[in-house]
């Protein structure tokens, strides 16, 4: 076997090799898991909204999870990266006093920063390590019950 036949070989297999590792990973984030659960964790807050009678305030975010869906079943990585960061963008907006609770906006805009895949999503931004206890950037004067501090 000549140097360059070994060579290409051994290149086919380094990249099938990664191809297995990273498999799992793209399977995992093209499944679209993680979308049914934020679609999950939003009309359960919904349905909770309805004690209350603010159970409307949550049809714009559920909205923009359709867009968002749409574009991650369209295969379209950019069109679901800007849906997704137009959600969150959303929740931090109304946490400053939209229609929806503060606890409530945080609760789910800490959760799509914990499931979203990085590629579809501002990861730098959206980083559960960037402070202590998750995606905490609205005051801290208001009850949140997911606050262990």
């Amino acid at each position: 076997m000549t140097s360059a036949a070994k060579h290409r070989l051994l290149l086919a297999a380094l990249v099938g090799g990664l191809a297995l590792v990273l498999m799992p990973l793209t399977v995992e984030a093209a499944s679209g898991k993680w979308i049914d659960e934020i679609t999950a964790l939003t009309m359960d807050h919904q349905e909770l909204a309805k004690l209350s009678g603010r159970e409307r305030g949550y049809d714009d975010y559920l909205e923009q999870i359709a867009i968002v869906r749409v574009a991650l079943t369209a295969g379209d990585v950019k069109r679901t990266n800007v849906a997704m960061n137009r959600l969150m963008d959303m929740l931090e907006a109304d946490a400053k006093g939209g229609g929806i609770p503060v606890w409530s906006a945080k609760t789910i805009f800490d959760f799509c920063g914990k499931v979203t895949p990085n590629a579809y999503h501002d990861y730098r931004r959206h980083n559960p390590e960037l402070s202590k206890g998750g995606f905490d950037y609205w005051a801290d004067e208001v009850f949140d019950p997911g606050d262990s501090g």
